[in-house]
This record gives structure tokens, sequence and C-alpha cells, in this order.
């Protein structure tokens, strides 16, 4: 009888920490973060459903499909809208869309969306809370 509980108590204990680690590497689907980083454009923002992902760059809308395995991500087949704007945000915002094409893991951690990429910088992005949530 003590082999059954203790068995059933490790059960217990080894299916409780994979729920808290599911927990903080939540889903991207059905979710939009807004970049937070310093000397950012306004208001740029990704966004996630199943195999594809969205955002805006500060002048263009973009979008592509995405391939992630555990923590590793892979952004393809990005394509923009081609909207003009001043030569320093237009800069920027090519400059924010090369480093997504160099994204290699991810994480979540509370709301915040960290994007870590291949020279070693990261990106990150706070979660917009405002967003219809349909297609978690």
């Amino acid at each position: 009888m003590k082999k059954i509980l203790g068995i059933l108590l490790m059960i217990s204990v080894l299916f409780g920490g994979c729920s808290s680690l599911t927990t903080k590497n939540k889903r991207l689907v059905g979710k939009e973060y807004i970049l937070i980083q310093e000397n950012s454009i306004p208001n740029v923002l990704i966004g996630f459903d199943e195999h594809n992902f969205y955002g805006f760059s500060g002048l263009n809308n973009y979008f592509g499909r995405y391939e992630k395995k555990g923590n590793k991500i892979k952004l393809e087949k990005l394509g923009s809208t081609l909207m003009a704007g001043s030569d320093k945000v237009m800069k920027m915002e090519s400059e924010y869309l090369e480093k997504l094409d160099t994204v290699q893991t991810f994480k979540v951690e509370d709301d915040i969306l960290i994007f870590n990429l291949k020279d070693g910088s990261t990106l990150q992005y706070k979660e917009n809370k405002k967003v219809d949530k349909k297609l978690k």
C-alpha cells in the first residue's frame, strides 16, 4: 500500500511540474504583442495564428509563416505592404524586418515575449491584452 501511495505521489508531483512549465511557455496562437524596445517605432506589433504570423512595422503591415519546435522558432516567407514614409521611419522599419529574419528562439515570461536573435540581441514585446482571443 505504501508503494502505491508513493508512486501516486511521484506521478502527481511529476505532472504538477509539467503543468507549471506549460504555464511559463504560453502558446503564441491568438495573441498579439507590442514591441517595447527602446528607440523603436511606436505601435510595432506581431501576432500569431496556427501557422502564420502578422504585424505592423511602423508604416506597413507584414506577414509570413512560422515553424516552432520547443523554444526554437523560424519566421519564414516574410512579405509586407509597400507604403512609404519618412526616410528615418522607413530605415527603422527595414532594420526591424531584417531582425525578424534572424530570430532563433523565443520565450514567454508572464506577458513578455522575447525573441533571441542570431547576433545575440533580443526583441522584446508585451502582450496586447485588447486582442480578441478567439483563436486560442
